[in-house]
């Protein structure tokens, strides 16, 4: 049954920004309704609204996520430091790379260093050859081939990119850049084809051409929509007082762990692009 009181309230949508929404519709009003019934919230309430509002469906750790989501909820309880999320991303620093266990921010700085390499037009330096791969310096300078003005800036936006530098951090891409800034402006190393996605990247730069399949920031292949999907459902089926496979995780169904499980299920469908009707 849908709840008209809040339909001409200013509904805020800060806890919406990774599925960029820019207007509520009937279910956000629904949702901010329930936030409002169980205000003032706990800060581990807080701190789960804030994990829900961090979910990447790209991210390599997706599953993950929101199965440690999903756990607090129904614990009501989370031991993630939110001011410790990204500490091991190059952006941290030249030796974040030490708190990463997956390998992928060494990966990482290793591309920001050859990348910098290639800008300062120089031989690499012999300290590297210790460091980094042959194969990989070579692969790099030669997708990136001669240098000129255009391929200098690209380089320099996915350097850039890469350290999550962003507004007033970093110049602006010239508009004649077009598709190929916005590639270089989604790609990531938590992105789950990486580093394939980064290496692609360079190629397009080398070639001063965007790349025609480009997978980055936001977007998402069929295995990550049905693992969405299912999630989703099961969610949607604990809101509903139906048969879930989250009920043991989920548990009791207070007032405070449905508006958590409903701004989950609908962060999932914003972002995937589902059509099931939270309402009835």
């Amino acid at each position: 049954m849908i709840d008209n009181s809040f339909k001409t309230i200013e509904i805020p949508l800060a806890d919406w920004a990774n599925v960029n929404l820019t207007k509520a519709d009937e279910e956000v009003r629904w949702i901010y309704r329930m936030e409002r019934q169980v205000s003032p919230v706990s800060p581990d309430a807080q701190i789960i609204r804030g994990l829900i509002s961090r979910i990447e469906v790209c991210h390599f750790k997706y599953h993950r996520h929101i199965e440690h989501i999903i756990r607090s909820i129904g614990q009501m309880h989370t031991d993630i430091d939110p001011d410790s999320i990204g500490n091991a991303h190059p952006k941290s620093g030249v030796d974040a790379w030490r708190k990463d266990s997956t390998g992928r921010s060494r990966r990482g700085q290793e591309f920001i260093r050859l990348l910098q390499i290639w800008l300062d037009e120089k031989p690499p330096p012999e300290e590297i050859s210790g460091e980094i791969s042959q194969s990989l310096t070579m692969k790099i300078c030669n997708a990136l081939g001669e240098p000129d003005s255009d391929k200098r800036v690209l380089v320099e936006a996915l350097i850039n990119r890469l350290l999550w530098k962003f507004g007033n951090e970093r110049q602006p891409l010239p508009e004649k850049f077009g598709e190929i800034g916005e590639q270089i402006d989604r790609t990531d190393i938590c992105h789950y084809t990486f580093p394939a996605n980064v290496e692609r990247v360079i190629r397009a730069i080398g070639r001063l051409t965007p790349l025609s399949d480009f997978e980055g920031c936001g977007s998402f292949g069929s295995k990550q929509l049905r693992l969405t999907e299912k999630y989703f459902n099961e969610l949607l089926n604990w809101l509903q007082k139906r048969k879930s496979r989250l009920e043991t995780q989920l548990g009791n169904r207070t007032p405070l762990k449905r508006w958590l499980t409903a701004g989950l299920a609908k962060t999932l469908k914003e972002y995937t692009g589902l059509h099931e009707p939270m309402l009835k």
